[in-house]
């Protein structure tokens, strides 16, 4: 089951990573002044670099609810949150910019 936990988390880096690549490339072509592209990729970094560091303290969360419990069931609960909370941020990542105008 671990392991099952482990792929499912590995494959959600992977959509996570290509979500953002999108990002990164419709902001390049966005159809907007200079200006506003710049401030949205410095926001945009910022917003990446905040999200690691929510999800690593919010997945140490909810491994530490596992109380007691063996390492390998509170490895699981973190992997379970980290594959959760990937999945939502590629989303909303694809969401944000699905209809942004490009040049």
């Amino acid at each position: 089951m671990r392991d099952c936990l482990a792929k499912k988390a590995e494959s959600s880096r992977e959509a996570l990573r290509q979500a953002e690549e999108k990002v990164a490339s419709a902001l390049s072509k966005w159809a907007e002044d200079q200006k506003y592209i710049n401030q949205a990729q410095l926001k945009f970094a910022a917003s990446n670099k905040d999200f690691a560091q929510y999800r690593d303290a919010q997945c140490a969360f909810a491994s530490s609810l596992g109380g007691g419990a063996i390492g390998n069931a509170l490895d699981m609960r973190r992997l379970a949150c980290v594959s959760e909370l990937n999945q939502r941020r590629a989303e909303q990542l694809r969401d944000a910019v699905a209809d942004l105008p490009l040049k």
